[in-house]
């Protein structure tokens, strides 16, 4: 078993209190008869939403290899 530093349980605590908050955000799902290009400042929302939310997955994963390899 992996264990992270002080500082990486911070920071892990501090994404996934984000990652709650993200999860409860409207645009993060589209809706299945939503059609793109037609609504240009919609779009725009549901992209940030998704690229917050693949971020923020990216430094949980890199949060949690370098604990893993740390070892």
């Amino acid at each position: 078993m992996w264990q992270m530093t002080l500082k990486q349980r911070r920071r892990h605590g501090q994404l996934m209190k984000e990652l709650d908050t993200l999860k409860r955000d409207p645009y993060l799902m589209v809706p299945d008869d939503y059609a793109l290009d037609e609504n240009p400042e919609e779009d725009k929302k549901y992209y940030q939403a998704m690229e917050s939310f693949k971020s923020l997955v990216e430094e949980i994963h890199a949060l949690e290899v370098a604990a893993s390899e740390r070892v």
